[in-house]
């Protein structure tokens, strides 16, 4: 007994301990998933397995600098009625047809989440879908369903638009003009197909004929204030054309961030304590206990074990590591959501092969994170922002009925990334 006691007690055992039971709550939803991570990151600090400077050490500011900094630019969208605005719009150019408005709605998502956070894309698509829908009488499903794919698929395409681009990006220097050249082509494909899959499955409610019928309110009225939506419209701009210019100035994703959401909140008005209250300390305290429970185990040697066992499959063939890699991330963000995948993979992944923006195994990982996401209903804080949203407004999609669709989803939008990466290697090189 005293020798198993030992073996437990082990800093190796516990840091895995409190990997896995920290995981565990975060999938099933047993706590909120940044009190699990908090709890986690202080267990692994008072049982001495990493020191406070360790746990400095560990903590990506970078990546967490670069979400608030979009956070504040994004709330102030929020703020000003943006999001209602675009919501309303897409609806009325679609002529309230629902097979169109699905096409519109889901390519809407997809564009917004590309350039903004895709969390809080999802937040507001999803009210202005069920308030449409009901008032045509349909079913909101193949939207909420189409909405949530686009989110995930979308994102991926640009540095910013989802946390496990951002993590991987910040730690490997990869630029805004790199994701442009190496995934959102792909993102963009695997976006169509996954858009015409939704389609063909939920054809019977998409193709329903609906009487023409008048929006309640004129979109255009739904701006709550116009001079915060100049501001923070130009601040966006702004900060997208400081991220395309950024190889060429002395200044850092997260640097280019805080300082547009600096001068947001300096001149946004008198709306801007409440957009900072409303940013989502929760996710950055989230992300920061992960990056202490991960820091636990590269401390304790941990990493480096896992590195070993999985360098002979990713270290040969490029073909075959490359789609080991985009399935391995695309079924485990299925299952334990694609953030704290993403979070524990990096340091593996970085012990294995070079960390250039170039190495396509770093385009797999955000890829199968990305699109991994909409297997299930909990694989990214979408699926679970936006079925919340459902679930409080009366409707709700369950666990197996959402895995349906998802599995497909899921095989097309990875299968398509498989294939486009695998001819690129073939034909480029």
């Amino acid at each position: 007994m005293a020798s198993l006691i030992d073996v437990l007690m082990n800093e190796r055992s516990l840091a895995i301990i409190i990997f896995i039971t920290t995981y565990a709550y975060i999938a099933l939803g047993r706590k909120e998933k940044q009190i699990a991570a908090l709890v986690g990151a202080t267990f692994v600090w008072i049982l001495g397995i990493v020191s406070t400077m360790d746990m400095i050490n560990y903590i990506d500011f970078e990546t967490l600098g670069l979400l608030f900094g979009m956070m504040v630019i994004v709330g102030a969208l929020r703020e000003s009625g943006f999001f209602r605005f675009i919501g309303l719009e897409t609806a009325r150019l679609s002529g309230y047809i629902p097979s169109r408005m699905f096409i519109v709605t889901t390519l809407t998502t997809a564009l917004l989440s590309a350039l903004l956070a895709n969390v809080t894309v999802v937040m507001f698509m999803t009210v202005m879908i069920i308030e449409i829908t009901e008032m045509l009488k349909i079913d909101p499903k193949p939207f909420i369903i189409g909405e949530i794919m686009a989110s995930n698929i979308g994102g991926a395409a640009t540095i910013i638009g989802d946390p496990p681009n951002i993590m991987v990006a910040t730690r490997i220097n990869m630029t805004f003009l790199d994701f442009i050249r190496y995934i959102a082509p792909i993102s963009i494909i695997a976006l169509l197909a996954s858009t015409l899959l939704i389609y063909m499955y939920y054809r019977k409610t998409l193709d329903k004929e609906i009487i023409t019928v008048d929006l309640p309110v004129s979109p255009s009225e739904v701006i709550t204030d116009f001079k915060l939506l100049y501001v923070s419209y130009a601040v966006f701009i702004f900060t997208v054309i400081m991220f395309l210019v950024k190889p060429y100035i002395n200044l850092s994703y997260s640097a280019i961030a805080i300082l547009g959401s600096s001068i947001l909140l300096f001149l946004g008005g008198d709306k801007m304590p409440q957009v900072l209250d409303d940013v989502e300390w929760s996710t950055l305290l989230f992300l920061g206990g992960l990056f202490i429970i991960i820091g636990g185990l590269d401390k304790t040697g941990i990493i480096s074990d896992i590195s070993r066992v999985l360098e002979p499959f990713l270290t040969g063939n490029i073909y075959i590591s490359t789609t080991l890699v985009l399935w391995i991330s695309a079924l485990a963000s299925a299952v334990i959501a694609n953030i704290p995948f993403t979070a524990a993979f990096i340091p593996i992944l970085m012990s294995i092969t070079t960390s250039s923006p170039d190495n396509p195994l770093w385009w797999a990982l955000i890829l199968g994170a990305d699109f991994g996401g909409n297997t299930t209903s909990i694989g990214s804080s979408s699926n679970v922002v936006a079925l919340d949203i459902m679930k409080e407004r009366g409707l709700e999609i369950s666990f197996m009925e959402y895995l349906k669709i998802g599995i497909l989803i899921l095989i097309v939008s990875v299968g398509v990334s498989n294939i486009i990466l695998l001819l690129s290697f073939y034909l480029f090189g």
